[in-house]
């Protein structure tokens, strides 16, 4: 995903509190998260209302207006609070950055709405252990243990609990409840948290909808769990997951059909796709890159690119003696795939409204690429940096790539 340079800095605005990065939660299922305040994008918009009219994407005509969102924090996310202005909060996140060409420093922070966000000291004020919210992936933990920690359970799916009666985006961790060991069962027992009534519960997990990784998974395991999922998520019954600009949920699927609409404004017009009868916010669903890292993590892969720039950076590319394998990464300009079946020719990727599809989907490689059949087309062309075109639903040109990049998921570890 492209990231617009006016929308990654955090600008400071009056009244404004700084924070010793004191750490808190998020405290709803999804929560958006932009690159400034939303009051200077929209200043006549409370910032309220503002974060809850985002569109699912932005279209041809002033899309940071419509949907300046770049990333999304999911339920029990710990995050430390940089400041304050207003109704929104700038947090610093661990599980994913990315990279500008001025810095070479990892960067992480976003702003949100306050009300998104408890305070950890809060939470011990009413005798809720910090313990039983899940330790933060961290990018910077070289040992991962939060990836491969046994007690904590994470979503592969979307789960509604009806105690406490929200729904669970697929990527939402939680920690495990001791139990008796059993030869098998149905559900898991974890803690989770009303934060509207700051009171713990404890509830039940399907089995089936949980990834519980410990040490014992190896490379290669997670790696088929990580294109298995995909896969998965790519098949949904009853709908398909939505392409949402700087999504990284799972927490519904979507029917029907999509439009782009126009608005006015005092100032100019901007317009936004729609999926028809879509009236929910925050908006649930995955970009190109956002889609690759929930599922590496809930895979326990330790994959931290937020964009495609940084997977250039970070990835090593494939050589000319290797393979590609499923679960590889293709990227070109401002976008990137993932190979899925190596013999049937097959990718996965969450493709954009303006090319006919604005969802998640697995396709063949020769309905995106022109006069590229197979795989062995595509190292081919990858080896002889042979110029690469990419067509739309309909077939028709729309990119031509002068530099098209093959990384080994593998490349991870090295």
């Amino acid at each position: 995903m492209k990231l617009i340079t006016a929308l990654i800095l955090c600008f400071f605005i009056h009244p404004l509190i700084s924070y010793a990065l004191q750490k808190a939660v998020i405290n709803v299922p999804i929560a958006d998260l932009i690159g400034q305040p939303i009051t200077i994008i929209r200043p006549n918009e409370s910032a309220e209302h503002a974060y809850n009219s985002l569109a699912v994407c932005g279209g041809q005509t002033n899309s940071p207006y419509s949907c300046p969102r770049l990333h999304q924090a999911l339920y029990n996310d710990i995050v430390e609070i940089v400041k304050e202005s207003n109704d929104e909060l700038c947090i610093q996140i661990s599980h994913a950055y990315y990279l500008v060409p001025s810095s070479s420093t990892p960067q992480t922070q976003y702003w949100t709405l306050k009300k998104n966000i408890t305070l950890l000291d809060e939470l011990t004020a009413y005798n809720i252990p910090n313990n039983h919210l899940p330790d933060p992936i961290n990018f910077s933990d070289t040992d991962n243990c939060a990836l491969h920690h046994a007690d904590i359970v994470t979503l592969t799916e979307p789960h509604h609990d009806s105690i406490l009666r929200i729904t669970f985006s697929a990527g939402t961790r939680f920690v495990r409840m001791p139990a008796p060991h059993k030869k098998k069962n149905s559900t898991i027992s974890v803690f989770a948290i009303d934060y509207r009534t700051t009171k713990e519960h404890q509830i039940k997990l399907p089995a089936n909808k949980c990834m519980v990784n410990t040490q014992t998974k190896t490379a290669n395991d997670r790696t088929t769990d990580y294109v298995n999922l995909l896969k998965k998520w790519a098949h949904t019954k009853q709908g398909s997951i939505p392409y949402t600009w700087g999504g990284t949920s799972f927490a519904r699927t979507t029917q029907g059909n999509f439009k782009e609409v126009t608005r006015k404004t005092n100032n100019s017009d901007y317009s936004f796709y729609e999926y028809e009868h879509d009236t929910q916010f925050p908006k649930s669903g995955f970009d190109c890159s956002g889609v690759i890292a929930r599922a590496t993590q809930i895979c326990g892969i330790p994959y931290f690119c937020k964009n495609t720039s940084t997977i250039a950076h970070c990835l090593t590319p494939l050589k000319t003696e290797e393979i590609l394998s499923p679960g590889d990464l293709i990227l070109v300009k401002g976008h990137v795939m993932v190979v899925s079946d190596v013999a049937k020719n097959l990718l996965i990727e969450a493709r954009s409204y303006a090319h006919g599809y604005g969802k998640l989907h697995e396709i063949p490689i020769s309905q995106v690429f022109e006069n590229i059949e197979t795989y062995k087309d595509l190292i081919d062309a990858y080896c002889n940096k042979t110029i690469i075109k990419r067509k739309d639903k309909q077939g028709k040109i729309r990119d031509t790539f002068t530099n098209l990049q093959l990384f080994p998921m593998a490349s991870v570890w090295r």
